[in-house]
């Protein structure tokens, strides 16, 4: 990851909770320093719903203070979506996608402020 504390991503894998929980598994094996976001529609391009998913490892939420409950509140607030978990890691979703790369630069704007300490 390149020195980076954080990495939000459009992901094809649909509406699908499962695949996003092996995911959350990879990027906790191969990155596990990262606080990862993952976005995904259930029909890229389509305008209906998308899933949205965050993780934030202990080393990262102790350094910066960022809550992946907090940040995923934050992005689905403005994509009109709902959502919750923990401060480790929050799931949700937005009924209606219109723009799923807006929803993408908010949740890289958001991390990257709280991580740029």
């Amino acid at each position: 990851a390149d020195g980076k504390k954080s990495l939000v991503l459009n992901l094809d894998i649909g509406a699908d909770s499962k695949a996003s929980q092996k995911v959350i598994k990879a990027v906790q094996k191969i990155a596990p320093e990262l606080a990862f976001m993952g976005v995904s529609e259930e029909e890229a391009g389509s305008g209906g719903k998308a899933l949205c998913f965050a993780i934030v490892p202990d080393s990262v939420m102790k350094e910066t203070g960022l809550k992946a409950n907090v940040w995923l509140k934050d992005v689905l607030d403005a994509a009109g979506g709902r959502g919750g978990g923990k401060p480790g890691n929050a799931q949700g979703q937005v009924p209606n996608c219109e723009d799923v790369e807006a929803i993408i630069t908010n949740a890289e704007s958001f991390a990257n402020d709280a991580v740029a300490v």
